[in-house]
């Protein structure tokens, strides 16, 4: 498991999306805000500090380049072993897989 993350990185309203841990979660902003960092610092401290597997996270997206964006910056986060068991996907690549 890669090392602890780090929330410096983030302003006080991403954190406090990052820590949130009750029910469901949906990261509605613009362009720009920092969703993909929160959706990313998301899954880490899930798996990280809450000991969820990494195989009942989804997130899903609307473009292929987000979903690439995504997966890349999570490898940064979290160890190959667990990230690729994350399921993130376009809405239409989900819809298939399912």
């Amino acid at each position: 498991m890669k090392e602890v993350i780090n929330l410096k990185h983030l302003n006080e309203k991403q954190r406090l999306a990052v820590l949130s841990s009750e029910g469901t979660n949906r990261i509605i902003a613009g362009a720009g805000s920092g969703k993909t960092r929160v959706i990313i610092y998301k899954i880490a401290h899930l798996i990280h500090n809450l000991a969820i597997n990494s195989s009942q996270i989804l997130a899903v997206t609307f473009t292929n380049k987000a979903t690439n964006e995504m997966k890349s910056r999570l490898n940064e986060l979290v160890d190959n072993d667990e990230s690729k068991h994350i399921w993130i996907h376009t809405y239409h690549a989900f819809c298939v897989r399912v």
